[in-house]
Parts: structure tokens; sequence; C-alpha cells
């Protein structure tokens, strides 16, 4: 990832951790944390799930692994996103001064969330599923993904075990596939 978008990311996970709290998941809001300090991972547009290979959805419906051709991406769902956008995101929020804040960077920040984070199947080891979460791992067993968190969860632990171990077994396939090209 470029210095700049390096930058970007972390600047959003900042922003989006200080304006939705962790109570922002009892009172219907989203709470997004995002670390990204992998250079092999870039920001894309918003993938649409019905172009993809395959996709799995989390149990709440907020967020969604996509595989594509030549990548994986993890983003936030259209559910996802209309929570984000909703003023329950910052209700729960004490102070007007602080939910007026909260809402303005939000709004300005509305662009930023219509994106993905993608990672190439070239520079994935493995995928499976264990340990209660889906694995996708670097060739150093570094596992992708594996800090994002939406609702103060791990985006990997939020998928059924049946729809983690599918996805697992479809990655596993595509880049069998991309590497044997």
């Amino acid at each position: 990832m470029s210095h700049t978008r390096y930058l970007a990311a972390s600047a959003l996970a900042l922003i989006i951790a200080l304006s939705a709290p962790a109570t922002a998941q009892k009172s219907g809001g989203l709470n997004v944390n995002v670390n990204v300090p992998d250079s092999v991972a870039h920001i894309v547009e918003r993938t649409d799930p019905a172009h993809a290979n395959y996709a799995i959805v989390t149990k709440d419906g907020t967020g969604a692994l996509v595989l594509m051709d030549t990548t994986i991406v993890a983003q936030l769902t259209d559910r996802g996103l209309e929570r984000l956008r909703s003023k329950v995101a910052t209700d729960s929020i004490k102070g007007a001064t602080e939910r007026m804040l909260a809402r303005m960077v939000l709004g300005a920040l509305q662009p930023v969330f219509d994106h993905g984070i993608a990672y190439h199947l070239r520079d994935l080891a493995s995928a499976n599923y264990a340990d209660d979460r889906l694995q996708l791992k670097r060739n150093n067993g570094e596992e992708i993904f594996r800090d994002l968190k939406l609702n103060n969860t791990r985006l990997m632990e939020s998928f059924s075990p049946e729809d983690a171990r599918a996805f697992a077994r479809k990655v596993g396939d595509a880049r069998a596939r991309l590497i044997a090209r």
C-alpha cells in the first residue's frame, strides 16, 4: 500500500474508532476498526457481490468477504453502510458537541466507506477454517484481515463456520487456478 493510502486507511481507522464508540453495537450503530499495515493490501472501489466468484456475509449482515478472479475484498455490505450512515450510529455519543462533530466527520467520510480492502490471491499461502475463524495466511504465516473489526468483533470470526469453510475452499480453488496460469 502506498504511503498515502496507508495514511488514509490509518486516519480512517482512527476517525471511525473515535466517532463510533463500543456502545454503538447496542444502539444499532456500527463500529469499524481497520488496521492495514500490509503493503500487499490496497484500497479498491467496493465490489458488487453479484459479480463475484463467491461472497460471504457476516452473521449480522454488516460485512462481507468477496472473492474475485485475482483478489479477496473485505468491505461493508449495503446494510453496514446504511447503519453507518444512520443517525443511530452517533446517538450513543454523550454530549451534543461531540455528537455533532461525529456526525460531521461521518458525513464527510461517506465516500471513503464505499470502498474495500483488497488482497491479491498470488500473495496468499493458505485459506482454512480453524480456531473458530476463517484464516487467510500469507507465506510468512501472518493472517490477512485478522485485525479488521466490525462492532468490536473480528471480521474473520463473524462468519458462520459453514460459510467460512466454503469460502476457504473457493479461495483455495481460485488460487490454484491463478497459479496454474
